[in-house]
């Protein structure tokens, strides 16, 4: 479903209350390649920027500890709806990514894994967190654009958006 002129960005509504959100756990990968699965080619395109192999990506997201990273999930009772990650990068940023599935666009569940990745960004004593977007990924874009200060850099057809990063000691004071 492409979103509409009058569509309201994800990061606006609040989330389902029904919806959890928590770390990912072992066990987790079946789970998490069913997500991605369900995934049509469009969404696809959007997040990897091209097909994908389902099965390596969920084993990928179902193991953040491999590369330091904080990997979330959004159930809404037993199902999973939503995956981001943060991986840390050399040199004191982090790289963000988010899947929602279908049904559950567009009901703020995006905006909470960011505010939650922005919280752990922080107290990781991350400066600074980038996600590369496609320019027609006006969902993502959105929901990036609405978490306060940011910055943007186009090249080669992709949108860069840095979002600075409040450290544990300035947000708690």
């Amino acid at each position: 479903m492409s979103p509409s002129a009058t569509a309201r960005p994800a990061a606006v509504r609040s989330p389902d209350p029904h919806v959890r959100i928590r770390e990912i756990r072992p066990g987790d990968e079946d789970a998490i390649a069913r997500l991605l699965g369900d995934l049509d080619p469009e969404a696809c395109r959007r997040r990897w920027f091209g097909a994908v192999d389902v099965r390596r990506q969920a084993n990928w997201a179902a193991h953040p500890e491999r590369l330091a990273a904080v990997g979330l999930l959004a159930f809404a009772g037993d199902e999973l709806v939503g995956h981001a990650v943060l991986v840390p990068l050399p040199d004191g940023r982090g790289e963000v990514a988010f899947e929602v599935a279908a049904p559950w666009r567009h009901h703020g569940i995006a905006g909470v894994l960011l505010e939650r990745l922005l919280a752990a960004a922080g107290t990781r004593g991350l400066r600074a967190v980038d996600a590369d977007v496609l320019p027609d990924n006006a969902d993502m874009l959105a929901v990036l654009r609405e978490h306060g200060r940011h910055a943007e850099s186009r090249e080669g057809g992709v949108v860069s958006v840095t979002i600075p990063v409040a450290s544990a000691a300035t947000a708690t004071a």
